[in-house]
């Protein structure tokens, strides 16, 4: 699986990656963007960032001395760190985005930046740029996050695992190139349409509702 290159990467707080993929989007990204602390995550890395935005309770002086042009300080308590900086690069027209390093550490950090995917796709799309499939993905160190606004299509290979959960209880999904069929059921639990496999190099997923979170092993 190649990695989304991007204009715009955010690296979240949470632990940063070490798998090839998400290393090589950063590598390749036009702009960095640094949650808070992550700034520091990412020198230590041998990166550098080119904002870093947030609340900066867990930025050192140090950074703050060194980055002080940088810095994009967000107060507000109502979203946390990652929707800030997915804020910032909406406004900024930055609609290509690939997000790392957010998950690990604490689980609920990660479950909540999971479902903030869904709020991104959505500002996406509303905003014309993401068409209703998305133009934003979150890469761990062992697979990608797509969220899923309408039925759409993925890359993929034999024997891939893949997992959907739907943000909305009741959709009906129907699966084309799945191992294990979901035959239009509607799911109410976020672990019904879990565990799945690939059988080959796509599979097309097709529901009203939603939006879905779509995980896909590299």
């Amino acid at each position: 699986m190649n990695p989304p290159l991007s204009k715009c990467v955010i690296v979240a707080n949470g632990v940063f990656p070490s798998h090839p993929l998400p290393l090589a989007a950063l590598r390749g990204a036009r702009r960095v963007i640094g949650c808070d602390g992550a700034a520091e995550k990412l020198e230590a890395a041998g990166f550098e960032p080119d904002w870093i935005v947030g609340d900066l309770d867990s930025l050192s002086d140090a950074s703050r001395a060194r980055y002080r042009d940088r810095l994009v300080a967000v107060s507000e308590q109502a979203s946390n760190d990652l929707a800030k900086a997915f804020r910032f690069c909406f406004e900024q027209g930055w609609h290509d985005v690939v997000i790392v390093g957010a998950t690990g550490l604490r689980e609920d950090h990660t479950l909540g930046n999971l479902a903030w995917l869904a709020d991104f796709a959505l500002a996406l799309h509303a905003a014309g740029t993401a068409h209703g499939c998305g133009r934003i993905v979150l890469l761990t160190d062992t697979g990608i996050f797509t969220p899923a606004l309408a039925s759409m299509a993925f890359r993929s290979y034999a024997g891939q695992q893949v997992s959907i959960f739907s943000f909305e209880a009741g959709v009906q999904i129907y699966a084309d190139g799945l191992k294990y069929a979901l035959d239009g059921v509607p799911f109410t639990r976020w672990w019904q349409a879990a565990l799945n496999e690939s059988l080959g190099e796509t599979f097309k997923l097709v529901f009203e509702g939603g939006p879905l979170l779509v995980f896909q092993t590299y």
